[in-house]
């Protein structure tokens, strides 16, 4: 359970400090509207210069009206832009998924959102709250920067965040730039970077909103949110979230709560502020996974005869998130939006091992971990009728206060980038961009440039290449126990990327997004096996020389009539220098579903039903050891091709969103990764309800 006076300290705190800043009460003039949406911006994100958008995704429309996004009023209260903290106002619609489209994908955490996009892979644990691996193009996790609002959420100490730890609620649209801009927008996101954008609200009469779901195995979700405009010029929004389940094996039990705090004040027509609080806590059993040495194919699926790597094993986190931002319109022109954000963060991982279970291993570990990370960042972005310009600076201080296996340390990392489109014509656009990295007192620079081609209004054609760099971790370089060792020095990896593909618009049926990528890391850092762990795998961090890797990938989506299909896929090959080729990822990874969508004549009732199903073939996949938090080469046995197809079903009845899933029809068992089995049939059920009192 969260400690709650703290959040609730902290809540009232932001309160009375930002409240005493208001020179205005709600006495002055009744409240005008309620929660608009973002044509009430000003200049809406589809309306900047030169903005090519493809095709919205078919069944768009079907949506209700958004909660959240730009908030200004009739009068010029509250101005703000829609989407602050966006990482490029410009993005093509294939690179987020907003807020409406979320109500319309079965998720249970952030990596169900991502796993529809192509080129991305989940390494997935099949068990709420564990630390699901998210792969972009053939590279794992150590090159994927999540952020919210901009700013980096990856802890310094491991280098990761856990996808299960952001409440998707929260996000107003979900941001996924992969390729070779990816670099550009977080530190160490060579391959690629997720934004979170949080919701912010305006509503002048009380809004509520409840979120439900269960499923087996104790599963249940839980989120709640309320919002009000306390006056003309500030708004206070809270939101919780709960989520647990007893796990399908021993050792898997998970239980967390988030809480999150937002108010918004507007300083003048021009400026805003933003006081943000985001807490996480957290308790999750952690087994390593089926000891597959012990047990049998087909007992690794039963849930009493399975044997697990570690029964004792277990975490705790202790999270806090705060952020204070500036948001301005300072030249003018409500299109070129200012972002000054400073922000900190706390987290403390405390791993057990305390001997205190029924099948005890003789293994007694109570370490913790304390880390930490604040920082400023500027971002501004200028757009004209002829090119667009985006430009930002971070400087951040990031330590680590103790750790029996980091010790302590204490660094200041730096960051500059910018990047310009040039609108040719109202067809062609060429762009350039740069990345500078202060780190570990040395200096790094990555650059690339790309462009995009309108051929006709049904095809478009895109291409890009760039250079950078991916640093090497404070767990990679300063990880110590007997289970690690490494090959010192280790430098920073070489990254080179190149893409190219094209769009075609169906008429008015849908889009088909095809491209093809390369990548080659030179010195590319590999989690090798390491002597013979007792409990989890032993590692070794070592530079192995090159790796190249291609890719097709692949996106589409088609309604015709009430028929609606979506779907996108993922074939890669991965080679190192010695020739031999790398199967730590399957070949080919592909997901979709076909459906009824539309509105059942005379009811009032939308309706998306059908089968969704997701296939992956054959890997020698990673090992995951839970106590370094990091995924290591397979030196086992390779997992065999698997796929589960679902019966889809999510209704909109008025304000309520409900959805039923019957997960796994055929009861496929296979490992999701290595070694955790796929989850077995189950339903799971929910609802989504809006109120504006």
């Amino acid at each position: 359970m969260p400690k709650i006076l703290p959040i609730l300290s902290s809540s009232l705190f932001l309160l009375l400090t930002v409240g005493l800043f208001c020179t205005t009460s709600a006495k002055e003039s009744p409240f005008h509207s309620s929660i608009p949406d973002s044509s009430s911006f000003n200049v809406s994100h589809a309306d900047l210069p030169g903005r090519r958008d493809s095709v919205e995704t078919p069944g768009a429309t079907i949506a209700s009206r958004p909660d959240s996004a730009a908030t200004a009023d009739t009068v010029g209260r509250m101005i703000m832009p829609s989407f602050v903290g966006t990482l490029d106002y410009s993005l093509d619609s294939s690179q987020y998924r907003t807020q409406d489209e979320l109500h319309w994908i079965d998720y249970t955490s952030l990596g169900g959102i991502l796993e529809t996009v192509p080129g991305v892979y989940v390494r997935s644990q099949s068990s709420v709250g564990q630390y699901d691996q998210l792969n972009v193009r053939g590279y794992d996790w150590r090159g994927v920067a999540i952020l919210t609002n901009g700013r980096i959420l990856n802890d310094p100490a491991s280098g990761i965040y856990n996808l299960f730890h952001f409440t998707t609620e929260y996000a107003d649209r979900v941001e996924i730039i992969t390729g070779p801009r990816a670099f550009l927008y977080g530190f160490n996101s060579t391959a690629g970077a997720v934004n979170l954008v949080t919701k912010n609200y305006n509503s002048n009469r009380p809004f509520t909103k409840f979120n439900y779901s269960e499923t087996a195995y104790d599963y249940q979700y839980s989120d709640g949110t309320f919002s009000q405009n306390i006056s003309r010029k500030l708004n206070f929004t809270f939101g919780f979230q709960h989520q647990g389940t007893s796990g399908r094996f021993a050792n898997s039990s998970h239980e967390a709560w988030n809480m999150r705090t937002k108010l918004r004040y507007g300083l003048s027509k021009n400026l805003t502020i933003i006081v943000s609080e985001y807490l996480t806590s957290s308790q999750t059993d952690v087994n390593g996974g089926v000891d597959n040495s012990s047990v049998g194919f087909s007992d690794a699926f039963e849930r009493l005869r399975a044997t697990m790597r570690n029964t004792d094993s277990y975490e705790k986190i202790s999270r806090n998130d705060m952020d204070l931002c500036l948001v301005g319109t300072l030249f003018g022109d409500s299109s070129n939006v200012s972002l000054l954000t400073l922000y900190l963060s706390q987290n403390l991982r405390e791993y057990r091992d305390e001997e205190n279970r029924q099948f005890p291993n003789g293994v007694f570990i109570q370490s913790d971990h304390r880390s930490s990370w604040m920082g400023a960042q500027l971002t501004q972005n200028f757009s004209t009728e002829f090119q667009r310009l985006n430009v930002g600076a971070n400087f951040e201080l990031r330590q680590v206060e103790g750790s029996p296996n980091l010790g302590r340390r204490r660094n200041t990392i730096g960051a500059a980038w910018f990047k310009e489109d040039l609108l040719l014509n109202k067809d062609v656009t060429i762009s350039g961009f740069a990345r500078y990295d202060r780190y570990l007192k040395k200096d790094y620079i990555g650059f690339g440039a790309d462009a995009s081609l309108q051929i006709s209004s049904a095809l478009s054609l895109f291409g890009g290449v760039s250079l950078s760099r991916r640093l090497p971790d404070y767990q990679e370089l300063y990880w110590t126990d007997s289970t690690v060792t490494r090959q010192n020095p280790l430098p920073a990896e070489k990254h080179m990327q190149t893409e190219t593909g094209a769009q075609l618009n169906l008429l008015s049926i849908g889009t088909l997004r095809v491209a093809y990528f390369h990548r080659t890391v030179n010195d590319a850092l590999q989690l090798l096996p390491y002597g013979s762990a007792f409990v989890f795998p032993g590692v070794m961090y070592s530079t192995i020389g090159k790796i190249a890797t291609n890719g097709i990938e692949a996106r589409l989506t088609a309604r015709i009539r009430y028929l609606y299909l979506e779907g996108s896929s993922t074939y890669l090959t991965q080679k190192r220098n010695d020739g031999t080729s790398s199967e730590a990822y399957p070949s080919l990874i592909a997901n979709g579903g076909i459906y009824y969508w539309g509105e059942v004549p005379g009811t009032g009732l939308n309706i998306k039903v059908g089968f969704k199903g997701r296939f992956s073939s054959s890997q020698l996949g990673e090992v995951f050891n839970p106590e370094i938090l990091a995924y290591r080469n397979n030196a086992g046995q390779k997992i065999g091709r698997g796929g589960t197809l679902d019966f889809f079903l999510i209704a909109r009845i008025g304000d309520a969103y409900v959805h039923f899933l019957w997960e796994n029809l055929t009861n496929a068992q296979f490992f999701s990764s290595p070694y955790y089995p796929v989850l077995d049939r189950a339903i799971r059920f929910g609802v989504s309800w809006e109120f504006l009192n």
